[in-house]
């Protein structure tokens, strides 16, 4: 049991470094990501313990620092991770603030109490913007924050049995931009999540349950239904690692959706059991009860091979996925569709150089039919040299023209980082200077932020042009307090001072929803007092 999770983290890990967001505001509150090879939608995730379903809440970044750092995706027999388990009497608490731009104020607070054999924490984060037309602002008034939430994680154990669990609130009340007036966003969301481990003689027992609710109400011109979305989703894993080195488990999960729209119930089970190998992870499984998919398999592989100087692996995943409930139509008699995930990666490592590649092969389809597919190719370069300096180059690319790839074309992220040690190594200093790009996006690719599916676009005036843009982020550490400064698009913000740039070339627009984008500043100070 222990050897295959620590195959299926590794590949969760390695599939966040291949991560990319693109924001459609600076502040964090809304956007998208590419990630896995494809565009990450409708897919639920979990924050450590927490679960979320993923038809609305796509985008972890606005639920805070504290959410974004446990993001993981869900996959078959895969269960949140633990977090660290401390080793010492200790109390931590912290704030981390930032403000900017365009009204800018982010704050987090957050407090841990420790013991060896147990562990309680709290989080509270709220973020307040504008929006840089003062489309964020809400259409009600009221000086409320955009988003605020709050969270209390617990965890325990003695020498046979390990438990965690965590509690989160998350409230959204924000503007949305609009034709003439602003839109509004009012989004209510409640997560519990809870692992148990037990060991019983010979076999150990690990058990996930996770809960979610969302009530959200949008009023925007492009939706014909302004009522309150509701949406129910829980989950049941339960899974046993036996001495013969195979686990076998149990996943059951339903999801309830409700609008004017949309009335929607779902149940599923999968049945799976997994062996490892050497280095071979092996996982295969069905969907059964209540399941109207024709094609309900699902599988895993998962080859990784360490070398000396790098490694190379090989992954494979399919299994049915609850359709989007905007996306579901009952003339197909299926509320179900099939992803299918292929990929493979390698790296080397040589002296302060170190080269990773991905070849990504994504498939979507109804009742298992062929219905799209995604292909990604990307390497990410790094060169390190002395006094914690590197310099790095991360490319990715988009070889098909499927609108659930992202349409991003090539996006290319390229940067210098490192540490500068100032009076007398007194002072520490963090500095990032980066810049990315797109090339070629798909003049064929809509995503739309308010219903969060990808779409066929056919509007020649949201057509999004590539773009490329210039970023800076310093942190100095001054006797344990970090002070920061970071700037978005430094073109627009010097463009004060230099009449050779035109506009074209200092605002991006990110979304066809959105205005364009152009500087963010912002101020920052985190503290952390250590007991």
């Amino acid at each position: 049991m222990g050897k295959i999770i620590v195959y299926l983290n590794l590949m969760t890990g390695l599939i966040a470094q291949n991560s990319y967001l693109i924001p459609f505001d600076w502040g964090g509150q809304n956007g998208m990501i590419i990630t896995d090879g494809s565009l990450f939608w409708n897919q639920a995730w979990n924050s450590g313990m927490l679960l979320f379903d993923g038809t609305y809440s796509t985008y972890p970044n606005r639920y805070g620092p504290h959410i974004t750092r446990k993001f993981q995706q869900s996959g078959i027999g895969v269960l949140p991770s633990w977090s660290e388990w401390p080793d010492s009497d200790k109390v931590d608490t912290y704030f981390d603030y930032y403000r900017g731009d365009y009204l800018y104020d982010q704050l987090e607070v957050g407090a841990d109490f420790e013991n060896p054999g147990r562990k309680i924490g709290f989080r509270g984060f709220k973020r307040t913007h504008g929006g840089n037309t003062g489309h964020y602002l809400h259409p009600s008034g009221g000086s409320s924050p955009i988003h605020h939430s709050y969270r209390v994680n617990y965890k325990t154990k003695n020498d046979n049995q390990k438990l965690e669990a965590s509690a989160g609130r998350f409230i959204t009340r924000s503007g949305l931009p609009d034709s003439t007036t602003n839109g509004l966003e009012n989004d209510n969301i409640l997560s519990a999540g809870l692992r148990y481990q037990r060991y019983l003689g010979n076999w150990t027992m690990n058990t996930y349950v996770g809960q979610f609710f969302e009530h959200r109400l949008v009023h925007h011109s492009s939706m014909a239904d302004s009522n309150y979305q509701d949406i129910n989703r829980g989950r049941i894993n339960i899974q046993f690692d036996v001495p013969s080195g195979i686990t076998f488990g149990l996943t059951q999960e339903y999801q309830q959706v409700s609008d004017n729209l949309h009335n929607r119930s779902l149940k599923w089970t999968k049945l799976y059991s997994a062996k490892s190998i050497g280095n071979l992870s092996l996982m295969g499984g069905v969907q059964i009860l209540n399941s109207d998919d024709s094609f309900p398999f699902l599988w895993e592989l998962n080859y990784l091979k360490t070398l000396r100087k790098g490694f190379i692996q090989v992954t494979s995943t399919g299994f049915p996925n609850p359709k989007h409930p905007h996306l579901d139509d009952p003339s197909d008699k299926s509320s179900f569709e099939f992803w299918s995930r292929s990929a493979i990666r390698s790296g080397i490592s040589q002296g302060g150089i170190s080269v990773n590649g991905l070849l990504s092969f994504v498939q979507r389809g109804i009742d298992a039919d062929e219905d799209e597919k995604i292909l990604f190719t990307g390497v990410d370069i790094e060169y390190r040299f002395k006094k914690g300096w590197k310099v790095y180059s991360n490319v990715i690319t988009q070889l098909d023209s499927s609108i659930y790839g992202g349409g991003i074309g090539t996006m290319i992220v390229t940067g210098l980082h490192g540490n500068l040690n100032l009076f007398k190594r007194s002072m520490k200093i963090d500095a990032h200077l980066w810049g990315n790009g797109t090339m070629s996006r798909f003049s064929s690719f809509g995503f739309d932020p308010i219903r969060h599916v990808p779409f066929s676009n056919t509007n020649s005036e949201w057509i999004l042009p590539d773009k490329w843009l210039l970023h800076f982020e310093a942190k100095a550490n001054v006797s344990g307090v970090i002070i920061s400064y970071k700037i978005n698009n430094i073109l627009n913000a010097v463009s004060g001072f230099s009449n050779g740039l035109k506009d074209d070339n200092i605002w991006v627009r990110p979304n066809h929803l959105y205005p364009p984008l152009g500087r963010m500043m912002q101020f920052g100070i985190t503290w952390h007092f250590n007991n």
